[in-house]
């Protein structure tokens, strides 16, 4: 189980770090720049808590997932108003506290399940943000 789940997060990682990387624009350089910095400081999070996971570390788990939720709530997360991602944000933010209550329970399944439910909620909130118009 504890390979499997983590092995389901590690792939969906991936798929975000792929995403992340593709389809720049020179005209947008300054501020893709930032959002790149941003998106950055996110995925070094991620790994953190991957690596938690991996090591059975709880307090880098605690840690990486108390460093997202700080993210959560800087100006350069709230890209838009809608009420979509307002719900998308809070569903997030929702995962990642799941994340550290069973990094301070001691629990590792669940610890990797939340993991993989907060990729998912970055994922859905990638796609949400690739499609809507500002």
């Amino acid at each position: 189980m504890h390979r499997y789940t983590v092995g389901i997060g590690v792939g969906v990682l991936a798929i975000v770090c792929f995403w992340v990387g593709w389809g720049k624009t020179q005209e947008k350089r300054d501020g893709q720049d930032r959002l790149n910095g941003f998106m950055q400081l996110k995925l070094d999070h991620a790994k953190g808590i991957l690596e938690g996971l991996s090591n059975e570390d709880f307090n880098a788990i605690s840690q990486n997932a108390q460093g997202l939720a700080t993210l959560s709530l800087e100006s350069s997360w709230n890209a838009y108003t809608t009420p979509e991602y307002l719900a998308l944000s809070t569903d997030f933010r929702r995962a990642v506290r799941m994340m550290t209550e069973a990094a301070s329970e001691k629990n590792l399944d669940r610890a990797a399940l939340a993991y993989v439910n907060t990729t998912v909620q970055c994922i859905e909130c990638h796609r949400y943000m690739r499609h809507a118009k500002r």
